[in-house]
């Protein structure tokens, strides 16, 4: 066991850089599509819901002064982080059938390396919107910081873990990654990601804790925008959810590795 885990995290970093490469290959633009992607979509959400629908944060709250695009900065780029990690690790042994089959190899890399990936891309975006956003306003406490790093490893660990989960039952049910596609985009708009959760009718509000990556985007709106730590309990349930996810995903996948060469 000890030796397998040895030979995955060796093996580690040269996959994360072949799913960089192969990301964009043979694309005109090549890596640039990694940053103009996001932008478009960032522009596109800016220009809907602060020129068009005119979103106001309430008045007397921390983020009644905030520019609606730090607001949605803040937690809109960890989840193209998260939904992009999500869908290249679920089609991440599919892909790779070729290699799966005929060598004896831990699978378990491709989904770990492509969600690693998607991660690296976005969270180097993050940064660079962190270093603006702390220019502007003459400096980011460590504190906040601090947050941001430990909700990020938190996400992480989650996405390794859904990943490994979504790749296993792909292998044996096509039909996973459709159905991604469609649960993503129902957890991307019931998550205060592209409006405050203050806005959200009362009755609703606790029904939106049930998808996972509202308290993510609190968390990360708390932090930078407010320079607040999440909550304790927040962090409690977030460090929960995250083991929870990873165990799983650790064990489904090791239950059914040995039936992928069969099915693919």
């Amino acid at each position: 066991m000890i030796h397998q885990v040895l030979r995955v995290i060796r093996l580690f970093p040269p996959f994360i850089s072949r799913e960089l490469r192969e990301q964009y290959a043979g694309s005109l633009l090549g890596v640039v599509w990694s940053l103009l992607q996001p932008v478009l979509f960032i522009l596109l959400y800016w220009w809907v819901f602060a020129a068009v629908m005119r979103i106001r944060f309430p008045e007397g709250t921390t983020l009644a002064e905030t520019p609606f695009i730090a607001f949605l900065l803040s937690a809109l780029l960890p989840w193209f982080a998260f939904q992009e990690g999500l869908n290249r690790a679920a089609n991440a042994i599919v892909s790779r059938r070729d290699i799966v089959c005929k060598v004896h190899f831990p699978s378990l890399i491709f989904p770990l390396a492509a969600a690693t990936a998607a991660f690296v891309v976005h969270i180097g975006s993050y940064c660079l919107f962190l270093a603006v956003f702390a220019l502007w306003r003459g400096g980011l406490p460590l504190s906040t910081l601090g947050a941001v790093m430990a909700l990020l490893s938190l996400q992480f660990i989650t996405t390794a873990g859904l990943g490994l989960l979504l790749a296993s039952f792909t292998v044996y049910l096509r039909d996973t990654t459709q159905v991604l596609g469609v649960l993503l985009m129902a957890l991307f708009y019931t998550a205060p990601v592209l409006y405050p959760l203050t806005l959200a009718p009362e009755p609703y509000r606790g029904w939106m804790y049930l998808n996972p990556f509202t308290a993510f985007a609190e968390g990360y709106h708390d932090a930078i925008l407010a320079g607040a730590w999440p909550k304790s309990m927040t962090l409690l349930g977030l460090a929960l959810f995250a083991g929870i996810m990873l165990v799983l995903g650790l064990a489904s996948f090791r239950r059914l590795e040995p039936g992928f060469a069969d099915v693919l």
